[in-house]
């Protein structure tokens, strides 16, 4: 697969409505791939609806793949969706004739790319999802300590704005103790406006799950595309080789 070879990776989202948390990572895409977002429309209210939601998962999402047949790569959106549906990933894997990548891996595979062992975790979540997400991590290898939360709920993440995000993490960082880098986990919760700027005054890698899933998919088909500035940060604008 050539550098300039077209490429059409497809999102699977969790519900409807997720495209618009993407709009940052626009500026981020190559002139030859097409992004497209299909949703699999499995939260019903809380996030906690989507436990038990694998087999409905894995239909909607074959299904899906039957109507693009041009899809190349797939992702599957959301930190939650792995969490409350550990064995979504692997059954959808099984049916899928394309490489398929998470939100949760994705970001983990940037976090070692860029040689971080313990991390700053920034999400919109509460408490549980939140010690999910630290256990996902631990298993992998990578220690994380809870950055200052954002909102009391996570639908209202979408509100808090760039020079809000750079002061959360300004006070996380005054009591996370040393760390690597700085992890963003939730594309409605979005630094990339300001990402670049945080990785220069604090002096730290910064990953967002919402830019690293496409540079962990288009990573796996081969592709290396940098990209200097554009809210990509160090993971963009070096393009490191996935760790194992």
């Amino acid at each position: 697969m050539t550098q300039d070879q077209h490429i059409t990776v497809g999102y699977l989202a969790p519900y409807s409505g997720n495209g618009a948390f993407f709009d940052n990572v626009k500026p981020l895409i190559p002139g030859n791939i097409t992004l497209e977002i299909e949703a699999l429309d499995l939260v019903e209210g809380t996030l906690t609806s989507l436990v038990g939601k694998e087999e409905l998962g894995v239909e909607r999402a074959q299904a899906i793949f039957e109507r693009h047949p041009a899809w190349q790569g797939a992702v599957l959106v959301g930190a939650p969706v792995q969490l409350y549906a550990p064995g979504l990933p692997g059954s959808i894997r099984k049916n899928a004739s394309i490489p398929v990548t998470t939100a949760l891996e994705s970001s983990i595979a940037g976090l070692k790319a860029l040689g971080a062992r313990r991390v700053m975790l920034m999400t919109p979540f509460d408490g549980p999802l939140n010690e999910m997400v630290r256990g996902f991590l631990s298993e992998r290898g990578i220690e994380s300590v809870i950055g200052s939360p954002p909102t009391a709920d996570f639908r209202t993440a979408a509100n808090v704005g760039p020079d809000d995000i750079y002061k959360l993490v300004t006070e996380g960082l005054a009591q996370a103790g040393e760390v690597d880098a700085i992890y963003f986990q939730a594309a409605i919760l979005d630094p990339l406006p300001v990402l670049e700027r945080m990785e220069a005054d604090f002096k730290l890698p910064i990953v967002a799950s919402a830019s690293s899933m496409l540079w962990h998919i288009l990573s796996l088909l081969g592709q290396r595309h940098p990209v200097d500035g554009k809210g990509g940060g160090r993971l963009y604008k070096e393009w490191p080789a996935l760790k194992d």
